[in-house]
């Protein structure tokens, strides 16, 4: 009776999943906004529905550590985690309503291939938390950090290429503005995923 009291451990691992999943589909929301850039309100809509479900199971998590016997890992760690991930769907809305305020008409193809980025970090970022389950997994879920950095080098790259491209062929001193703040936008959300990558590492070392 008292054991089914207790919060089990893997309770944490599939709520830290959840809000990964979450994460994910706000990534393919951004991606198919930038691939078909119509219905554009309804499309962001759909994002800030999705962020505010997150946001309640980053909450509930949050709640469960007040009161867990039992925890994975550190509840400190499960908790600063947990947030790291939800802020990577955060910067993720916010890039995309960033876009639609600026007016932007025609997302570039830069743009498009750093959507897929940060969409390749996100599956990542849940396949690597997938693996946590067992710290004996620790090379593939070094493997999986490791490409979360990879993806950021990448996506940085491609931001300073785009920006630099821009103050060249660019003439509009308000359209140099406004696209160089929607690559910077979103490379903070591919820096948001790597984030969570170092924590990943850092609590997997510790327990390892």
């Amino acid at each position: 009776m008292f054991n089914r009291l207790l919060p089990r451990e893997d309770d944490f691992f599939s709520l830290l999943e959840q809000v990964a999943n979450f994460v994910i589909e706000g990534a393919e929301l951004l991606k198919q906004l930038l691939e078909d850039y119509t219905n554009v309100e309804i499309k962001l809509q759909a994002m800030e529905n999705l962020e505010h479900a997150c946001d309640r199971v980053t909450h509930s998590t949050i709640n469960r550590l007040n009161s867990a016997f039992i925890t994975p890992f550190d509840r400190e760690d499960i908790h600063q985690l947990v947030i790291t991930i939800d802020d990577v769907l955060d910067t993720t809305e916010a890039a995309a309503q960033r876009m639609q305020m600026c007016r932007i008409k025609h997302p570039t193809e830069d743009i498009k291939k750093m959507s897929r980025i940060i969409l390749d970090q996100a599956i990542r970022i849940h396949r690597a938390l997938i693996a946590m389950r067992d710290m004996r997994n620790y090379n593939e879920i070094k493997d999986h950090c490791v490409e979360i950095h990879r993806l950021e080098n990448e996506s940085d790259l491609i931001m300073k290429h785009a920006i630099g491209r821009l103050f060249d062929e660019e003439k509009d001193p308000l359209q140099i503005m406004k696209m160089k703040e929607v690559y910077e936008n979103l490379e903070t959300v591919s820096d948001r995923c790597e984030a969570v990558a170092n924590m990943i590492q850092g609590i997997t070392v510790k327990m390892s």
